[in-house]
């Protein structure tokens, strides 16, 4: 019984070993950029094609260098109409000396007035390392509002800065 309690504990650590990613460093991010919101349905309003300003916050939380978890919040409009994103994107990276290009899938909900509605998105961009914990990056990101049988599109372009702990 106690062997069989010693192997279920190694095979439980060993997954841990395996995702810890070896720098370790969770970083947050602050973001500037557009929105441009496409379509309108009954709850969401026609935009007419109107670029809306864009920020957020972002938290990097890497499991292997090569894949990172970006839980992340962007506030925008549709015309007056003030909309915020909170997803979570599941990024792959390829580090390239001090530049990573990622891409990525991001899932997530967005309000829109007193409307809450699913989204997903697919994004890419690049992160350069300028000292050893503050990177630079930008990022394009196109996201489907699912409103019931309907669907509004937004693309996000933005750049901002990430500090490593």
């Amino acid at each position: 019984m106690r062997t069989v309690a010693m192997v279920i504990l190694v095979l439980a650590l060993v997954p841990v070993g395996l995702f810890a990613d070896s720098s370790g460093t969770v970083g947050l991010g602050l973001s500037v950029g557009l929105a441009l919101p496409q379509g309108s349905t009954v709850n969401i309003p026609n935009t007419s094609g109107l670029p809306s300003f864009n920020w957020g916050f972002y938290v990097d939380i890497p499991l292997i260098s090569t894949f990172h978890i970006t839980p992340s919040s962007e506030l925008y409009q549709f015309q007056a109409t003030n909309a915020t994103d909170v997803d979570i994107a599941f990024k792959f990276i390829v580090p390239i000396s001090s530049i990573d290009i990622f891409a990525g899938l991001a899932p997530g909900l967005t309000a829109v007035g007193q409307v809450l509605d699913a989204h997903v998105g697919i994004l890419g961009g690049a992160s350069l390392r300028l000292v050893s914990n503050l990177s630079a990056f930008a990022q394009a990101k196109y996201t489907v509002i699912f409103d019931g049988n309907e669907n509004v599109q937004v693309f996000h372009v933005n750049a901002g800065i990430l500090f490593a702990f």
